[in-house]
């Protein structure tokens, strides 16, 4: 404060100062950066199917004493990909809140597709840096579940979207 004035400009009424854009933009392309980080870390070696063998074995012989071997794999491989899956669903929610940005409309479809088109870049990057991993195999079938994961994350918002706009619930 210098003479008696605030150094940070605000709004009328004692609300606060909008940001800045460059500081709105950091704060949502951080966390869509911070998950494709998490990502890439799910992708190294000590989380290769080798590896996680040790940890979901024990567990899913504890939850199904019965297994056969063969729905033992199964399983394992069903676990696998369901975190493919989930692991772009995420991304691509936390993409098209980044394209939106608060902004309204709740839904345009070019935040979808843009969420879309980086969710799954971001896969078939992902994938290559997995053929570079000891123990990891690079697949386009687990590009294919990435890019479904980000996919149904669109359609679940576009549905939520009508939903909201059925009950006149958007603002």
């Amino acid at each position: 404060m210098t003479d008696g004035r605030p150094l940070v400009p605000s709004a009328p009424d004692g609300e606060p100062a909008p940001r800045s854009l460059t500081v709105q933009l950091l704060g949502y392309w951080g966390v869509v950066a911070a998950w494709m980080l998490v990502i890439s870390g799910l992708s190294t070696e000590p989380f290769s199917a080798a590896n996680t063998n040790r940890y979901l074995d024990p567990l899913l012989r504890f939850i199904f004493p019965h297994l056969s071997p063969g729905e033992f794999v199964f399983a394992h491989t069903v676990i696998r990909k369901s975190a493919h899956f989930t692991e772009f669903f995420v991304l691509g929610c936390l993409t098209f809140w980044a394209c939106r940005r608060g902004r309204p409309p709740r839904w345009r479809v070019v935040w979808m597709l843009q969420a879309l088109a980086l969710a799954m870049l971001y896969a078939l990057v992902d994938e290559a840096h997995q053929a570079f991993v000891p123990n990891r195999t690079s697949s386009l079938a687990d590009s294919g579940i990435d890019s479904l994961g980000a996919l149904v994350s669109q359609l679940v918002i576009y549905l939520r979207h009508l939903r909201l706009d059925r009950f006149g619930l958007l603002r």
